[in-house]
């Protein structure tokens, strides 16, 4: 038998090596028939959830660093030798008195699981004992187990291109793991698989269930969340047995109200009468979200997290339901990372887990525990200039560090060969201008919105981009020293501006009722116009002005490919997949082929070329490190510009959080 000397609780099984519910290392416990005493630790044991040979970055946590208070173990030392003097009345009044103190502050401990750098999804069996971690291996992506007390690791699925895994979870006896397997560029939908904790066979459990599911409290059944469901018009919550048959809908939101469900599931309560569910709200906002609790027994659901978000991105109860976790970015703030917040339940008051400046995913906990797993991710992106896409003669022209520079689609050049950016190096996001040799930086906007996602107009006359203001998303426009903005669009969520080559003409992307379409207003604002009625999004114009690309949707039981359609708009020409792409696409300068990024082998990225003659794709760089996040040409089509740098993401356990 092993015992916690923290909390005193005893534990049968031999292979835990530390306690579930305050993470400490356990002790060899007492004899089953040896009267229930405290065990001191012995000196130098080490604590924490993690295995011995991890790095670890200690937090005080602000919740409970409210001063210095006596320690449980000092009194079990004072006590011990009460009783070995003698002097048992003085003994019980110490314990008196040290029973009517607060417990001493815990140190939320952050600890790293992986120590790859490529980690992209994670969870936590219930009986804390295993991790499945995705692993992202220059775009080929593998799913891995992690034994958590023997700090070994194995691979349950090997690498293959064009293929995430999202939605990881356990199911409730730790024996398999669930997840949703998608593919970007294949038309088919993203099912739900099961796979043993022990690799082999992967069992299909349905066919559609995007962003994975959660347990019911007795394992028997499951819920998940589906998008234009049963309608374009509606996303549904749904329940099904744990086989995934007998799919039935518990809850359903119509636009402009949805249940969000890419990379997000829905969480069962403990007591199992109840699920919450992330709602988005298009009407109040673009990410807006809020927390709902959904009565498994009717279906009526109830607002439990009130606190406003820009976006939710994840939600764990905790396991005595006295609590509910949210993984999200609060409104108001300046950068888009994820944090991690815990709220009380039923009295919703919140309280900030994580406060770094790291980014946090794919939250996820044990049954009994006081610690949590999510995925913790850092970007480094530095701006860089290479003659004709030369590799070897690139140039770094500015160092970024974490500010995040041109990677929100913040990257053009202008006529006259200056570069303009996006960049938080002010502390929120805004845009700057400087010279092709990085001298002469500018910040053209300041405290005005978050902007992004910008173009020059060919003659140079303005900057266009889209702008974050009052909770709505608009096209603007501004000269190009940053005077004189003017709001060009009137919609709630309008981003992704296109210019045609005349600079007469911006194609937008517009979100309407759950759904992207392409519009065009002019460059002096006014009407716009709906350019396609099919899904579409992300329009880039050709140097000729005859043709745009665009991500493209045929209809709602068909999956985004890419589309070449005619600049007044109508049925496309070409539609075809850019396999392994990740990040933006361009024309190339002399219009004959898209360009675009994809990792190669080492998780390096270079800009490819696909000919739009049906030749096969070939690579135009050729860098041996790091990641390209975003790229222009130069309108000559000499010079390439990019932002390049690195992402560290690594598996981490918080404990000591509540």
């Amino acid at each position: 038998m092993k015992r916690c000397p923290e909390c005193r609780r005893d534990y049968t099984d031999k292979t835990l090596n530390f306690c579930l519910d305050d993470g400490m290392r356990l002790v060899d416990g007492p004899a089953p028939d040896e009267a229930a005493t405290a065990i001191l630790s012995e000196p130098g044991t080490e604590t924490g959830f993690v295995p011995s040979d991890s790095p670890t970055v200690q937090l005080q946590n602000p919740a409970t660093a409210t001063g210095s208070q006596p320690s449980n173990r000092k009194w079990l030392a004072v006590g011990t030798i009460a009783i070995v003097t003698g002097i048992a009345g003085i003994g019980f009044a110490i314990y008196k008195f040290w029973a009517g103190t607060d417990k001493p502050p815990q140190v939320m401990k952050i600890e790293r699981l992986t120590t790859n750098s490529k980690s992209s999804a994670a969870a936590i069996s219930p009986d804390g004992k295993y991790v499945v971690y995705s692993v992202d291996e220059g775009g080929q992506h593998s799913l891995w187990v992690r034994h958590v007390a023997a700090s070994s690791n194995i691979q349950i699925i090997p690498p293959a291109e064009d293929v995430y895994y999202w939605g990881l979870t356990f199911t409730p006896d730790s024996s398999y793991i669930n997840f949703v397997k998608v593919q970007f560029e294949k038309n088919v939908a993203w099912p739900l698989y099961q796979i043993s904790v022990l690799g082999g066979t992967q069992k299909k459990l349905t066919a559609q269930a995007e962003g994975g599911v959660s347990y019911s409290p007795d394992g028997k059944q499951f819920a998940f969340v589906r998008e234009e469901y049963p309608s374009a018009e509606e996303s549904s919550l749904l329940i099904a047995n744990a086989d995934g048959t007998e799919e039935r809908i518990l809850a359903s939101r119509k636009t402009p109200e949805s249940f969000p469900s890419r990379e997000t599931a829905p969480a069962w309560s403990p007591d199992g009468k109840t699920i919450a569910c992330i709602v988005s709200d298009e009407a109040k906002g673009v990410g807006r979200s809020h927390v709902v609790e959904v009565n498994v027994a009717d279906g009526t659901s109830k607002i439990v997290v009130t606190k406003e978000w820009e976006d939710i991105f994840q939600i764990a109860w905790l396991p005595d339901k006295r609590g509910l976790l949210v993984l999200g970015v609060e409104k108001g703030g300046v950068s888009y990372a994820g944090q991690i917040w815990s709220f009380s339940y039923p009295e919703g008051e919140a309280r900030r887990i994580t406060t770094d400046f790291n980014n946090y995913s794919s939250l996820s906990l044990p049954s009994e525990s006081n610690a949590l797993v999510a995925v913790q991710s850092n970007m480094i992106s530095n701006i860089w200039v290479a003659a004709g896409g030369d590799a070897g003669r690139a140039v770094q022209i500015k160092s970024g560090g974490n500010n995040l520079e041109g990677i929100y689609g913040g990257l053009a050049w202008t006529p006259d060969g200056r570069i303009v950016y996006d960049s938080m190096a002010s502390g929120a996001p805004d845009i700057w201008i400087m010279n092709s040799d990085g001298t002469a930086q500018k910040q053209l906007m300041v405290t005005a919105g978050v902007n992004f996602r910008l173009k020059v107009t060919p003659d140079g006359r303005y900057i266009v981009f889209a702008s974050l203001r009052n909770d709505q998303v608009n096209i603007w426009r501004m000269n190009l020293d940053g005077s004189d903005p003017k709001q060009l669009t009137n919609g709630n969520n309008d981003w992704d501006p296109a210019l045609t080559p005349d600079s007469q003409w911006v194609i937008y992307t517009a979100q309407r009722a759950g759904m992207s379409y392409l519009w065009k207003v002019s460059i002096d604002g006014g009407n716009a116009v709906q350019l396609m009625d099919k899904y579409t999004n992300s329009a880039e114009v050709s140097p000729d002005g005859k043709w745009i690309v665009c991500s493209y949707r045929e209809d709602v039981n068909s999956t985004w490919r890419y589309a070449i359609i005619p600049v007044e708009g109508g049925e496309p020409s070409k539609v075809f997949d850019l396999l392994g792409k990740k990040g933006n696409f361009h024309w190339s300068p002399d219009g004959r082929s898209i360009n675009y990024l994809r990792d190669t082998q080492g998780g390096v990225t270079n800009v490819w070329s696909l000919p739009l003659d049906d030749k096969p794709p070939k690579q135009l760089t050729d860098f041996k490190t790091e990641q390209i996040y975003n790229f222009a040409w130069s309108p000559d089509g000499k010079q390439l510009v990019l932002a390049r740098g690195t992402t560290t993401s690594d598996v981490v356990l918080i404990s000591n959080f509540r």
